[in-house]
């Protein structure tokens, strides 16, 4: 693990934050040692929007490494949300080889069409096979835990995109306790938490990323206790080779150890800052993910990797 190369603080809902980007071993670097033995492995992905051909570059990817245990996209896997693009997504899944095993988080593209939220969750779940949108289950030998909004965005395709609502928070609080005593438990959110990873953080942030949970505050207070969490999010296609891909958050009244979190990567465009606390699109023709690899000891490795071009970007130990 590379050392940290900045600190910033912040203020989010009232809590001191404290984020240290974790950067990890470069691909350079990984090569020059041997590669982890993983017991098991999960693939990430996110942010799919339609784009099919990317998705199944992706998918060929990571297959070429050995099968995973499975597969989880981290949000928005259809671009509108609509019956046709989901049947296309499924359709392009069973045309490439991936884990038996698809598991999803709920995204805000699921939500860009006219239908009730009750009927795009209904649409999500069916084709997903998810419980829920809050649930939990193990894969790899690992606890998994996925949260998504339970009610519809405030403002339409602006933030803030998830409200949580108290039956979940208390779900999760609960959840979390009991696997206190893991190693690693995996949170999975298509939402980005506020000053984590890359948009979210340092000089060039997109500041809106700052804004994507309603109850952000209850949401981080819980995290912060709990220094076993790898809380996963994509939502800002930025890119895996930046150092501030991976961190580590210390919530104010938490564990002081903090929590890690991991940019999911993207499949649909790259972007990045704009120069102006915004950002804007980079390239269409990159896409990125990672692969979770879990060692005989239990050792947590996360590799982002380009699918562009069929190699690692960076390699982190946890």
């Amino acid at each position: 693990m590379t050392p940290p190369t900045r600190r910033s603080i912040l203020t989010a809902g009232g809590l001191a934050l404290a984020t240290v980007p974790l950067g990890g071993l470069t691909a350079t670097q990984a090569a020059a040692r041997p590669r982890p033995a993983a017991a098991a492995s999960l693939d990430v992905i996110s942010d799919v929007q339609g784009d099919l051909a990317d998705l199944g570059r992706a998918l060929d990817n990571l297959a070429s490494l050995g099968r995973s245990d499975a597969l989880v996209i981290a949000g928005d896997l259809v671009a509108q949300g609509t019956v046709q693009q989901y049947e296309d997504l499924y359709g392009t899944l069973a045309d490439h080889s991936h884990p038996e095993r698809v598991l999803a988080a709920l995204g805000n593209h699921e939500q860009y069409n006219a239908d009730p939220f009750d009927a795009q969750v209904k649409r999500f779940l069916q084709y997903t096979g998810m419980p829920e949108v809050y649930s939990r289950t193990t894969a790899a030998g690992l606890p998994l835990l996925f949260i998504g909004t339970t009610a519809p965005a405030k403002n339409g395709t602006s933030p803030p995109f998830v409200t949580l609502g108290a039956s979940q928070l208390s779900w999760l609080d609960g959840a979390l306790t009991e696997l206190k005593d893991q190693p690693h438990v995996l949170v999975f959110s298509h939402h980005v938490l506020p000053g984590t990873v890359s948009g979210t953080t340092g000089a060039d942030a997109a500041r809106f990323y700052d804004q994507d949970f309603v109850d952000e505050t209850d949401l981080l207070t819980i995290l912060g206790r709990h220094p076993n969490v790898v809380f996963f999010s994509g939502h800002t296609h930025w890119d895996l080779n930046r150092d501030d891909w991976a961190a580590k958050k210390v919530v104010e009244g938490g564990d002081p150890a903090g929590f890690t979190v991991i940019n999911t990567g993207f499949i649909q465009t790259m972007f990045g800052p704009d120069g102006n606390g915004g950002e804007e699109s980079l390239s269409g023709a990159e896409s990125q993910g990672l692969r979770v690899l879990v060692g005989a000891d239990g050792q947590l490795t996360v590799e982002s990797r380009d699918f562009r071009r069929n190699k690692l970007i960076r390699s982190l130990a946890l």
